[in-house]
């Protein structure tokens, strides 16, 4: 397969996604906000994309320095200072806020490395957290090869991010179904 057909099939799958999401969205009535460090803003381009975003989006915030992440996003200090905001705490914590900052229902950050620096300790990873109505439902790791390119390493966080949340959604049906 040519470099070019596989770019076209993950920008169809993408849009597929996005289209699913944006959809379960609508159907409940809720929102969804971002906060983002690693992935630079990438994730709120791709929720901005859906068709009639300002529906289902509220908005995000790129915060990529500990002082905005504990200003803007009330991340704990302690943690923060200890682990270089990156850990499952921050992102959880991260995707809570936003979601109560921008009123919606649901909250996804992400946090991590792009590029190997020292405070990896030669790894590249990131995590990504989903909340919903101020609960974590989802958090996780995403551990990628130290010879990831940057932009790379992002657009892998923001797949892994969206299909994580599109599959958050469907048990979040399925846990409303059988209530």
């Amino acid at each position: 397969m040519s470099a070019n057909l596989k770019d076209m099939n993950k920008i169809q799958f993408f849009k597929a996604q996005l289209k699913e999401i944006r959809n379960s969205l609508l159907a409940h009535h809720e929102r969804l906000a971002v906060a983002e460090s690693v992935t630079a803003g990438l994730l709120q381009f791709a929720c901005a994309q859906m068709e009639s975003a300002m529906d289902v989006y509220g908005g995000g915030m790129t915060a990529y320095t500990l002082e905005e992440k504990i200003h803007l996003l009330d991340v704990d200090v302690e943690e923060a200072q200890k682990c270089d905001c990156v850990s499952p705490l921050i992102a959880e914590q991260m995707a809570v806020r936003i979601a109560t900052l921008f009123h919606t229902e649901w909250g996804i950050a992400t946090t991590g490395y792009a590029t190997i620096v020292p405070e990896s300790k030669g790894k590249l990873y990131a995590f990504f957290s989903i909340a919903y109505q101020e609960q974590i439902v989802h958090t996780e790791k995403v551990e990628l090869e130290a010879n990831t390119g940057a932009e790379e390493a992002q657009r892998v966080y923001v797949i892994r991010a969206l299909r994580a949340f599109n599959l958050a959604l469907k048990n979040q049906r399925r846990s409303d179904i059988s209530l």
